[in-house]
């Protein structure tokens, strides 16, 4: 039992090795020109013993998402409790977000031909519905204060916000591989920063407090 508790934390450590290095290739040179050959010579392995941690680059990429998630919900899961106003909370929670955007934009790959929910995308799900609770109990108060409408539908506003993020990801991610002139210069920061502006204008009571 020792020895089995031993190797989890060996593969733990190696695994942690691997993530922070291929941050730090992806970063440099983007998620598509990233090649598993270069992460597995900065961490000092055989490719094939790379692929013994991680299945493909996606895995890796969505390991380091989760990672993220992770850390914005350390920074915000207290916010709930903090006396300030609906509004401040939001605007807080609008800079955390947009700022690790900035650090993590490389990361957001969502590929269109996934065809099942592998073991880490289940757990970024559910970092992301403990960031989503965090959100929806914003939006209550807000309700309370009448900064927001009284009528507001706070689960399916969530849906909303959630497929407004994922749909800019979802561009955002092709694209890096398909040409689109629909859009000279997808920013993704601008895309994010003015997709939470039109969900605050869509749910502000406009009607003054009642």
């Amino acid at each position: 039992m020792f020895c089995s508790k031993m190797k989890l934390k060996e593969i733990e450590m190696k695994k942690k090795v691997i993530l922070d290095e291929a941050k730090k290739i992806i970063n440099k040179v983007g998620f598509n020109n990233a090649k598993m050959i270069d992460i597995a010579k900065k961490v000092g392995f055989s490719k094939a013993s790379l692929y013994s941690y991680f299945k493909d680059k996606e895995e890796i990429a969505m390991n380091l998402f989760k990672e993220h998630l992770e850390k914005m919900y350390e920074k915000i899961k207290d916010l709930p409790e903090q006396e300030i106003t609906a509004l401040e909370k939001f605007e807080e929670i609008k800079k955390l977000q947009l700022g690790f955007i900035k650090d993590g934009k490389n990361l957001m790959i969502i590929k269109p031909d996934l065809k099942e929910l592998t073991k880490v995308h289940i757990e970024v799900f559910e970092v992301r519905n403990k960031l989503f609770n965090v959100v929806k109990k914003i939006l209550e108060q807000g309700k309370r204060e009448k900064v927001y409408n009284s009528d507001l539908d706070v689960d399916r506003s969530m849906i909303i916000l959630d497929s407004l993020m994922t749909g800019i990801i979802f561009n955002a991610s092709m694209r890096k591989n398909v040409k689109n002139d629909l859009i000279d210069k997808f920013e993704i920061e601008d895309m994010i920063e003015k997709a939470l502006d039109f969900f605050v204008m869509g749910i502000t009571n406009t009607n003054g407090a009642k």
